[in-house]
C-alpha cells in the first residue's frame, strides 16, 4: 500500500512539474484556439480570398496529377517485379526438390523428406503468366515417402515415383504426362477427372479405397490390387510396400515377395496361401499369418519379430536365417518340425540334426 501511494505522488508531481515547466507553451495553445473560436468566419472569408491558398489549393490537385500519373507508370514494373518474384521463388523450390534426391537416406532405402512434400505442393501450386499450373518438369522422387500429397489441379510431365509410398495423395483434376508410378503404393489415393497420358502403373499397388478416372483399368495398366481374396498368384511384388495390407484370403501361391515390406500393426494375412512364395528378406514385424499356407515357402532372412504363426502350415518351409523369431512362435504353427532351419535353431527347437 505505501509503495502505491509513492507512486501516485510521483505521478502527480511529474504532471505538476511538465504544466509548470510549459506553462508558456500551453498558454498559446489556448490564446491561439480561443482566436479561431471567436473569429472563425472572418478567418473563413479571408483565407477564401487569398491568392496564396488558392495557390496551395492548385498545387495540390497538380500533386494528385502526378501521383496519379507516377502510379499508371509503375504498374508494368509491379508486373515485372511479381513475375520476377515468382521466378525466384519456383528456382528456390526446384533447388529443394534437388537436393531432396542426395538426401540420407533410411536403412531401408527409404526417402523420408518433408521439405520435399512441402515443395513439390508449393511449386504445383504456381501459376503461370496465363494463370495455369506450371509444369513440373523432369521431378524424380524415387522411394520417397509422400503420404497425402496434394497436387491437385497439377502438371506433371516425365516425373518419377518409383517405389514411392503416395497413400491418400490428392490427384484431382491433374494432368499427368509421362509419369511414372512403377511399385508405388497409392492406397487410398485419388486420381478423379485426371487426364492420363502415357501413365505407367507397372507393379504399383492400389486397394479398394483408390479413386481412378472413368473408363481407366488399372490392372490392365499392370495395377496390383491390395483386399481380401484377391487372386495375386505368381505376382511380382519385389519390395512392395504392404505394410498394414488386408490380404486375408488371398492367394499369393508362387508370389515374389522378395525384401517386400508386409508387417505392420494393422496387416491381415490370416488363411493366405503362400505356398512357394518367396519371402526373402521380407520386413514382417507383427504380420498375422494365422492359419496362412506357408508350405515350402522361402523365409530365408526374414524378419518376424512378433509374428502369429498360430495354425500355419509350414511344411517343407525354409526359415534359415529368419530373424526375431522364438522357439514358442514355432511351435503355435502346424508341421514345424518338417520345416528347414539352420543347425543351432532346431537344437533349440529339439529336432535332430
Amino acid at each position: 500500500m505505501p509503495g502505491k501511494k509513492y507512486k501516485r505522488r510521483t505521478l502527480t508531481f511529474l504532471i505538476w512539474k511538465t504544466i509548470y515547466e510549459e506553462w508558456r507553451i500551453w498558454l498559446g495553445i489556448v490564446i491561439l484556439l480561443l482566436i479561431v473560436f471567436l473569429f472563425s468566419d472572418q478567418i473563413a472569408a479571408w483565407l477564401e480570398r487569398s491568392t496564396f491558398i488558392k495557390v496551395l489549393d492548385s498545387l495540390s490537385k497538380l500533386g494528385l496529377l502526378v501521383a496519379a500519373i507516377a502510379f499508371l507508370r509503375e504498374i508494368p514494373k509491379w508486373e515485372e517485379r511479381a513475375e520476377e518474384e515468382a521466378r525466384r521463388r519456383q528456382l528456390e523450390y526446384w533447388k529443394a526438390i534437388d537436393a531432396a534426391r542426395t538426401t540420407q537416406r533410411s536403412k531401408d532405402g527409404r526417402l523420408y523428406s518433408t521439405s520435399l512434400k512441402i515443395d513439390l505442393e508449393s511449386l504445383a501450386a504456381e501459376k503461370n503468366a496465363y494463370g495455369e499450373p506450371i509444369k513440373l518438369t523432369n521431378v524424380s522422387a524415387h522411394e520417397a515417402k509422400l503420404q497425402e500429397l496434394n497436387l491437385e489441379y497439377a502438371h506433371l510431365h516425365v516425373c518419377g515415383f518409383h517405389e514411392a509410398d503416395l497413400s491418400g495423395a490428392n490427384f484431382c483434376n491433374t494432368r499427368l504426362e509421362v509419369v511414372d508410378f512403377f511399385r508405388a503404393r497409392i492406397f487410398g489415393s485419388d486420381f478423379s477427372n485426371s487426364l492420363f497420358i502415357d501413365v505407367a502403373f507397372t507393379h504399383a499397388l492400389y486397394d479398394q479405397e483408390t479413386k481412378f478416372p472413368n473408363d481407366f483399368d488399372p490392372q490392365k495398366a499392370g495395377a496390383c490390387l491390395i483386399a481380401p481374396g484377391v487372386d495375386l498368384q505368381q505376382a511380382n511384388l519385389v519390395n512392395a510396400l504392404l505394410w498394414d495390407a488386408n490380404l486375408e484370403g488371398a492367394n499369393l501361391q508362387g508370389a515374389d515377395l522378395c525384401g517386400a515390406s508386409i508387417g505392420g500393426m494393422r496387416n491381415n494375412w490370416q488363411r493366405t496361401n503362400l505356398q512357394n512364395a518367396n519371402l526373402q528378406g521380407a520386413r514382417a514385424p507383427h504380420i498375422d499369418l494365422r492359419l496362412a499356407n506357408l508350405s515350402k515357402a522361402n523365409l530365408q532372412g526374414a524378419k518376424l519379430d512378433k509374428a502369429k504363426l498360430d495354425g500355419a502350415n509350414l511344411q517343407g518351409a525354409d526359415l534359415r536365417g529368419v530373424e526375431f523369431i522364438t522357439v514358442s512362435q514355432i511351435k503355435t504353427s502346424n508341421f514345424w518340425d518338417e520345416a528347414i532351419y539352420d543347425d543351432d535353431f532346431r537344437q533349440e527347437l529339439g529336432l535332430l540334426s
